[in-house]
């Protein structure tokens, strides 16, 4: 299509108060996307191999990509905030930990009026997005490189292996309130792990993967404290939770198979200290999960994902 997929040249982008370096990647025409283009390729991006979950770059690439067409499968739609009308006429746009960009890339191009940015504490090269998209490299840990008040919509979602609850509490939800502005929205979506309808050996599994979890320092039930750590800060004006199902396996045709293959995919990016927590051999853990992939057909398992959005007090 014309389209040069040549890297692009990182700038540093310097912010007071901070002692941290951010990089952020510009657009240029030979880089952007156009309404028709999708970004669907691994090629239109480069990671570096930094990931809490043992996995390759071509394995994290494709668990982002399943995530995020499961997440607009799920819900019908890329968001739930009110904020539809906003971006029609133009608004400025947070995707806090946004991977390889795909939701930015698609919402971006449905609203070209409105300016999104996208971090990530990934050095990320995206290689084709929307002129009205940037991506910037920085830690919400340390300090996010914009101004108070800065956005008037913040989204984040997956980011449940990433921080520990006192992160949640004392970092990433002030830091994102930091940055938004009076009135504006905040959505964090976030999956429950924890399933339904689970067989004892699946329950055996999704109980290890919480302990190596929690030997991370990483509540896996933090869904659970989302609406009320937001709630404590005293700057919302009205905290939503919305749930939604998401069947694990074959007898759920729409979407069954691939939630079942994120399942999966979970249990192999932790293999290691799984096999430590259960005793087992790796053998004996690729047995135990190919019992899983029937089990879930036979019991009828499912799981839930979450959404949660405010708008912060004037």
């Amino acid at each position: 299509m014309g389209i040069n997929l040549s890297k692009k040249r990182l700038r540093p982008l310097r912010s007071s108060g901070s002692t941290s370096t951010t990089t952020t990647i510009s657009s240029s025409d030979s880089s952007i996307l156009t309404r028709n283009d999708s970004f669907t390729s691994q090629e239109d991006l480069e990671i570096e191999p930094l990931f809490p979950l043992s996995r390759s770059q071509y394995e994290q690439v494709q668990a982002w990509k399943e995530q995020h067409l499961l997440s607009k499968e799920t819900w019908g739609e890329h968001f739930i905030a009110p904020v539809n009308e906003w971006l029609k006429f133009g608004v400025k746009v947070l995707d806090m930990g946004c991977g390889t960009g795909m939701w930015l890339t698609d919402v971006g191009s449905e609203y070209p009026l409105s300016d999104f940015i996208g971090v990530d504490i990934l050095p990320l090269i995206i290689k084709r997005h929307p002129p009205n998209v940037e991506f910037i490299q920085a830690d919400i840990k340390i300090r996010l490189p914009f101004p108070d008040m800065s956005f008037d919509y913040v989204h984040m979602r997956h980011l449940l292996f990433y921080f520990t609850e006192n992160d949640w509490k004392n970092m990433v939800i002030p830091e994102l309130i930091r940055v938004l502005k009076p009135g504006g929205y905040l959505e964090i979506a976030e999956a429950d792990i924890e399933w339904y309808n689970a067989s004892p050996l699946t329950k055996t599994l999704i109980s290890a993967a919480h302990n190596v979890m929690r030997q991370r320092g990483i509540n896996p039930f933090i869904f659970n404290r989302i609406r009320e750590i937001m709630d404590n800060t005293g700057m919302f004006q009205g905290i939503y939770h919305k749930t939604a199902d998401s069947q694990i396996g074959k007898w759920e045709k729409s979407k069954g198979e691939r939630v079942l293959k994120s399942c999966v995919a979970l249990f192999t990016g932790i293999r290691v200290p799984l096999c430590r927590i259960l005793q087992i051999s790796d053998e004996t853990l690729d047995s135990y999960i190919k019992q899983f992939k029937a089990d879930v057909d036979i019991y009828k398992t499912y799981c839930k994902v979450h959404r949660f959005y405010a708008a912060r007090k004037y």
